[in-house]
């Protein structure tokens, strides 16, 4: 069986020798898996954007944000999924690390799981119905919007 996440390193000097540590391949499956969920939730809250705007259907605004603040909620899950699986292989006994950096992905998915989750939030508080101006006004007395 052939795994494809191994991480290739080797000792500086003279004498480099090349050696492969594997993650533990459960994990691996594990964040994929709630990375493509993140992926589908993030193209059901577009196609609930798109029809809202298209048909001037409101209500689909509030689906949309929850959409979106669940995909930003799978990818940071699965960030972290994937980090456990590399602080275990740097922590195992085969190997000695000198230091270790996390990659520009490593950013480009927290980043995108703060813009997601930001932004999923901020559609909630825009779909929101308009609050009552006086203090005798309901919501349902309150003029619509359109």
């Amino acid at each position: 069986e052939h795994n494809c996440s191994y991480f290739k390193h080797f000792t500086p000097g003279q004498s480099s020798e090349i050696f492969e540590v594997t993650t533990q391949k459960e994990y691996s499956i594990s964040a994929a898996a709630i990375a493509i969920f993140s992926v589908g939730f993030a193209i059901i809250g577009t196609i609930c954007v798109l029809l809202s705007f298209r048909k001037k259907r409101d209500y689909l605004l509030k689906p949309a944000s929850m959409f979106y603040t669940f995909a930003g909620l799978c990818i940071i899950i699965s960030v972290e999924v994937m980090r456990q699986s590399v602080k275990r292989m740097i922590d195992s006994e085969e190997t000695v690390w000198i230091e270790y950096s996390y990659s520009w992905s490593f950013a480009c998915a927290c980043a995108s799981f703060a813009l997601l989750f930001v932004c999923g939030i901020a559609l909630l508080l825009i779909a929101l119905p308009r609050f009552p101006q006086n203090p005798w006004e309901t919501c349902m007395d309150a003029e619509p919007e359109h």
